[in-house]
């Protein structure tokens, strides 16, 4: 599951966006991450010029930022203000230089790095930023929160812990932050429980499911919340509600499936992830499998036969299906038309980018992606 970014958009309204980039993790080092920093084409109402299918695949970026952390742990990374975090547990000897419990905070912006308490044998927290501030980690054992606000003395920067909550971790289909900041809102398949930030309580709020899966985030400009849809049927589509209040009578599906409709692309994955603005925008980080119409045998075959007289003569795999795994990001403004249905108006624009050949399956299940 993916993590919440939790800002709520007056906020983001307020700062420029000029200044932001998409951030793309990939643990494609053999000792831990590297950080990717995009551009992404600019918000617009207007039609954009016709896309092919599948646009030629770019280059990522070199790195950034490269960061020592256990792979294959995705959801560890959350965002809060300008900066990311990596809750990873640390493998280090006993006798490291480097506390075991440290939290890497890292500010994209002014390349500042810090580090603050960690979590305490983290197991599968999912992750939930609040209002800029505060960071909710909901694991198997315990719930506890962070506050990124400086703290003198540095002695007293601790994770509490808050009430377990009257369901299990795993269970957990989706979660959001409510519109006032003050209640975090989590779902499993049965029922929907919110939790008071003020008075730490956690009550059942509703005998239903909220209508989405993973997080999803409140759109002031449109006042209604907005993820990806659960329902099978509506599957790729985004979904609203104007009140967290769980069922599928509550929810809507958008007008448009946003997943890729190439028939040589299979779905692997996908992150949302809120852009905000007055006309607000979105990017759906979509990680594909693609398998090209001709095998390697018969690309080497057109292309240079001396090369694929040495494969052959290599590993056996000259027969195979030419295969490589993409990231798509479809940028788009959200809307809502005549019909009271919401829709991308044909707004989106796609970008695709190869990724490392390094990337593990759990990441290219759950894209890392943040907007900062």
């Amino acid at each position: 599951m993916n993590r919440s970014h939790g800002e709520l958009d007056a906020h983001r309204a307020s700062e420029p966006t000029g200044q932001r980039h998409l951030y793309l993790i990939f643990d494609d080092l053999p000792w831990g991450y590297s950080f990717r920093k995009l551009k992404l084409p600019p918000l617009s109402h207007h039609q954009p010029e016709p896309q092919p299918r599948r646009p030629e695949p770019n280059s990522l970026p070199p790195p950034c930022i490269s960061l020592d952390a256990t792979r294959r742990l995705p959801t560890f990374f959350a965002a809060v203000g300008t900066s990311i975090i990596a809750a990873h547990p640390r493998n280090d000897f006993w006798d490291s230089p480097v506390p075991k419990w440290i939290l890497p905070i890292i500010d994209v912006q002014s390349m500042f790095v810090r580090f603050g308490p960690g979590l305490m044998w983290p197991e599968w927290p999912i992750l939930i930023t609040v209002d800029n501030e505060k960071i909710f980690a909901l694991d198997m054992e315990n719930f506890s929160m962070v506050s990124m606000k400086p703290l003198y003395p540095l002695q007293e920067w601790l994770w509490c812990d808050l009430p377990l909550p009257p369901f299990k971790r795993d269970d957990v289909t989706s979660f959001a932050v409510d519109c006032d900041g003050c209640t975090i809102f989590v779902s499993t398949n049965c029922a929907t429980f919110a939790f008071n930030i003020i008075n730490s309580k956690w009550r059942q709020s509703s005998n239903c499911s909220l209508p989405f899966t993973g997080p999803a985030n409140y759109v002031h400009a449109l006042d209604i919340f907005v993820g990806l849809s659960k329902a099978p049927d509506t599957y790729g589509h985004l979904c609203f509600c104007k009140k967290l209040l769980g069922g599928d009578e509550n929810g809507r599906p958008s007008k448009e499936n946003l997943l890729s409709k190439d028939p040589a692309e299979s779905h692997v994955g996908a992150t949302l992830v809120y852009l905000g603005g007055s006309e607000p925008g979105f990017c759906l980080v979509e990680c594909v499998f693609v398998t090209e119409g001709k095998s390697v045998n018969m690309q080497l075959e057109e292309i240079d036969r001396p090369l694929k007289k040495k494969l052959d003569e290599g590993d056996g795999a000259s027969g195979s299906m030419h295969r490589r795994y993409l990231y798509r990001l479809t940028t788009f403004c959200l809307s809502f038309d005549n019909n009271g249905d919401l829709t991308t108006g044909e707004t989106c624009v796609v970008q695709c980018y190869n990724v490392p050949e390094e990337v593990s399956e759990e990441t290219l299940a759950n894209p890392v992606a943040f907007w900062l």
